[in-house]
């Protein structure tokens, strides 16, 4: 491990006798790292040296430096008495972590002491003693700083419903809606729009950057998750859930919103208390159909508010809920296709996973929806660019960072899937013992990550396997590579496993193929891709050895 420290001071002899001693003296006290995995690195020193606040300044965005000692009297790189003060801000701006010592005359000590009373570890006075004084702050700037380090929060949320503190890549899909919204306020047009993609891919966290860039410009947005519906659920009680779901997330009362008072009172529809669940009279006989009252609710809201913004944004997330009434989507589309809401300024957006919305409009070779809903983003991995950035930026003021081979495993191990890559960090940074997380803790990591989406996933794909699917998809997990049909009935003979016959084997495979959790190459043999799920299905999935 390599610690490194600028010294920015423009006496040159002053200089080089801070070198020379820390250069000494700190590696001679083996940088009492105090944990047993620090002690174990090759730690070594490197002091750096400027005798101008510009020079420095290049250093510091140029380079990772533990701790800052400077001159608080050198000329700024405008002139100014006190350049000292300018590599403090920009220090703290670029690592806050960093430890800042200032070097003055005993005449501006105490005056440096009340002014700077944020980011500087420490205080030297030039005189005879300065140097020993200058050794000692160091060792302990060191010392706690690692201990911080240790404290800082972990920045990674691969919990679900968490933000992620950085929203990596996505930059197609940002400028789809910025697009989308354009069209809705500046044309009489609105192109409603679909996002789709499989498990963890990070559609409800894009639906809430879409509702983030709604209210930087102060455009009313909401985002609605759809609990899972019973199928026998009529379409009236679903079309209200949904618009329970659309006033809920609104940024006022819903007592703001007078025509849509009045049209619920016309329906003797109460609303109760403030998680807004909507109530109808049992003895009002009065019938309205699903479609009317998602067409009048919408419009009605549209007159409440049309004052208030350019643009109305309505965001459904997990739409595969209503899979039991999928109905519902028809009836939706049907009233948003009505004249009163095309003259509104409403746009919608649905993020459902790419199987569900198959089998929704699969029903139908030409379905209505997918006609409806042409205008769609489909999700895809993060690209290996947009995985080191993400961790990068969410690393940023933390201190620690990953090493080159750690960095590479996650992308091997992910493949830039969102929701596995933010497990994986979350765990490698949880048990970093250093400002450096090596690859020495990787296994432990991988393996609670390994647990953790087993839990969260694969423990539920694997639920409906067959024994023989699972010796099958076991095998070809036990392989680096693709695996022919051919050498799959001969490792099951290697392993004195039954032997299915060719044609068997071939429809367990095809049955895994329909349900993606093996693939093809291009030479038609068979691989498991998820190098997480391989190693699920390696150490988790258990079949008798017939």
């Amino acid at each position: 491990m390599v610690l490194r420290i600028l010294i920015v001071d423009d006496n040159k002899d002053n200089l080089r006798s801070y070198v020379k001693s820390l250069k000494r003296r700190i590696r001679s006290e083996s940088l009492n790292f105090s944990t047993p995995q620090d002690l174990n690195y090759k730690s070594t020193i490197e002091v750096e040296e400027c005798d101008s606040v510009i020079a420095a300044l290049k250093k510091l965005k140029s380079q990772p430096f533990e701790v800052l000692i400077v001159d608080l009297k050198i000329p700024g790189s405008s002139g100014q008495e006190m350049g000292g003060l300018e590599l403090i801000d920009e220090s703290l701006d670029l690592d806050p972590l960093r430890r800042i010592i200032v070097i003055t005359a005993y005449a501006n000590v105490e005056l440096a002491k009340k002014t700077l009373t944020k980011g500087v570890f420490d205080f030297i006075e030039k005189s005879a003693t300065a140097v020993e004084a200058l050794v000692s702050a160091v060792q302990r700037a060191i010392d706690t700083r690692n201990e911080k380090i240790r404290r800082v929060g972990n920045p990674f949320t691969p919990m679900t419903g968490l933000e992620p503190t950085v929203f990596g890549g996505r930059i197609e899909a940002l400028q789809f809606f910025e697009d989308k919204l354009n069209r809705a306020i500046y044309s009489q047009y609105r192109e409603h729009f679909l996002i789709l993609g499989d498990w963890g891919i990070g559609k409800s966290t894009l639906l809430r950057e879409y509702k983030k860039i709604c209210q930087s410009r102060g455009y009313i947005s909401c985002i609605v998750p759809i609990e899972p519906i019973q199928a026998d659920s009529n379409l009236l009680d679903v079309a209200r859930i949904i618009v329970e779901g659309i006033l809920h997330d609104l940024p006022y009362p819903v007592e703001r919103f007078k025509k849509v008072l009045e049209f619920f009172n016309s329906l003797e529809i109460n609303i109760l208390g403030s998680g807004l669940k909507i109530e109808r009279n049992k003895n009002n006989q009065q019938i309205i159909s699903p479609k009317a009252f998602l067409r009048d609710t919408l419009s009605k809201l549209w007159e409440d508010i049309e004052d208030k913004t350019d643009v109305f944004v309505i965001l459904l997330d997990d739409l595969e809920n209503l899979a039991a009434v999928s109905e519902i989507l028809m009836t939706f589309k049907s009233a948003l296709s009505t004249e009163s809401i095309m003259e509104t300024k409403i746009l919608v957006g649905l993020a459902s996973t790419s199987t569900n919305w198959l089998e929704v409009t699969s029903v139908e070779k030409h379905h209505p929806l997918s006609r409806y809903f042409l205008s769609r983003v489909e999700l895809t991995s993060l690209t290996e660019k947009e995985v080191k950035e993400t961790i990068r930026e969410s690393l940023a003021g933390t201190g620690v960072s990953f090493s080159q081979e750690v960095m590479q495993n996650i992308l091997k191990y992910s493949g830039g899937h969102p929701f596995e890559m933010q497990l994986l960090c979350y765990h490698l940074f949880s048990n970093h013992l250093s400002r450096i997380v090596d690859i020495d803790i990787w296994e432990k990591a991988l393996q609670a990550t390994v647990r953790d989406v087993g839990n969260a996933i694969f423990e539920k794909w694997c639920s409906d396997l067959s024994v023989d699917e699972a010796k099958v998809i076991r095998i070809l997990a036990k392989n680096e590579n693709s695996v022919s049909l051919e050498k799959l009935a001969a490792t099951f003979e290697t392993e004195n496993l039954m032997i299915l016959p060719n044609y068997s084997v071939e429809e367990i495979l095809k049955s895994l193929l329909q349900r993606k959790l093996i693939d093809r190459d291009i030479y038609g043999n068979y691989v498991v891709k998820d190098r997480m799920f391989r190693s699920y299905l390696i150490t988790h999935l258990n079949y008798p050895l017939v």
